[in-house]
């Protein structure tokens, strides 16, 4: 990594999932656009400036770790910053527009003093081809930080991660069963999906946490033993 010292990479470490997989990643039918540039960035483009907001666990971190983890950029150069674990005075963001790819999470958490620094680095990528995107739990113009990084947050192509609504639920619910090869009937699934929570982490969880029930108890997944086992998850 250029201009970054074997002490920041410890600090730039911070947060980052080596095991997170795009697959993985469920785009909810109103995420295609936010998907089409995920994979605009996977095929070459450049001096792209993201901004993504997602509620507390809908995916944003995930999101970003599955980016830097996929196969087509392991030749760029790519960083993963998680702003919200510095916390001292020290420029830690010199010298990263010189990367292609730059990932800045929790920028809703971060310290007073780096506004000024990630100003600085948004200004010096203009002058490169660097691709930066930054994550948060709120827009721009709900964060109170100087006005002049706001404006330059703002001419971000901003995105939500959007919750999982009733169209989605079935799509998501057979996406997670595929990709943990849990053998659910469309019966079963139209049963869970309403009665879960709209959020992929919750979804995931009820499905794993069923599985384990079933494997308990020694029982099929039929809509009796799901309707058994939400009967105390629930509660």
């Amino acid at each position: 990594m250029k201009n970054v010292n074997r002490k920041n990479q410890l600090y730039f470490d911070f947060g980052r999932d080596y095991e997170a997989n795009l697959e993985n990643f469920f785009f909810a039918s109103k995420n295609n656009i936010l998907r089409s540039e995920i994979i605009g960035l996977l095929e070459g483009a450049s001096s792209q400036k993201l901004f993504i907001t997602a509620k507390s666990e809908g995916g944003k971190t995930f999101l970003l770790n599955s980016l830097l983890n996929h196969e087509k950029i392991k030749d760029v150069q790519s960083i993963y910053v998680d702003v919200s674990s510095l916390k001292n005075d020290k420029n830690y963001l010199d010298g990263l527009s010189s990367f292609d790819l730059i990932c800045l999470d929790n920028i809703h958490k971060m310290e007073k003093n780096l506004e000024i620094q990630i100003f600085n680095l948004i200004n010096e990528c203009k002058a490169t081809s660097s691709n930066i995107i930054i994550a948060s739990n709120a827009q721009p113009n709900e964060l109170n930080y100087l006005a002049d990084l706001i404006s330059r947050l703002n001419e971000f192509k901003r995105f939500r991660i959007n919750e999982i609504d009733d169209e989605d639920i079935i799509a998501c619910i057979e996406f997670i069963t595929h990709r943990l090869d849990l053998k659910f009937s469309a019966e079963v699934i139209e049963y869970l999906s309403v009665r879960v929570r709209r959020d992929f982490f919750s979804i995931k969880k009820t499905l794993q946490d069923f599985d384990k029930f079933l494997y308990s108890e020694k029982k099929q997944p039929t809509k009796i033993s799901a309707a058994s086992f939400l009967k105390s998850y629930l509660n």
